[in-house]
């Protein structure tokens, strides 16, 4: 059973997601990396939960959480380089920053769930 703060975080982390994803579109990013962006917060997400289960992270899933934080990485330095570029006001670097730091411990959640399956 997921705590109530667990299912707090997943619904910041759709918020996140979602919110990136639209932001994506409106800025003319291709859908296809908006999605890759939705997909990647997702399998965050998907950490989070099999944190609290406690088993199904297996090989596959400590691939697709790889995969999710280089998309998450890459994104990061493309938003870091948009701001640079288009001098938003410091509100709208902070959302940014904050934005993609709360994924960390999800992130985190999802590599204990890996390190805790396989035998750690």
């Amino acid at each position: 059973m997921m705590p109530w703060y667990a299912w707090a975080y997943l619904a910041l982390l759709a918020l996140i997601g979602l919110g990136n994803f639209a932001a994506g579109l409106r800025g003319g990013r291709r859908m296809v990396v908006a999605v890759l962006q939705l997909v990647a917060v997702a399998v965050i997400a998907l950490g989070v939960v099999l944190f609290y289960r406690g088993s199904g992270a297996g090989l596959g899933f400590m691939a697709a959480l790889f995969i999710a934080v280089l998309v998450q990485a890459r994104k990061s330095v493309a938003d870091a380089a948009e701001l640079r570029e288009r001098d938003l006001a410091p509100a709208a670097r902070v959302g940014v920053a904050l934005g993609g730091l709360a994924l960390l411990p999800g992130i985190a959640l999802g590599g204990l769930a890996a390190w805790a399956q396989q035998g750690g």
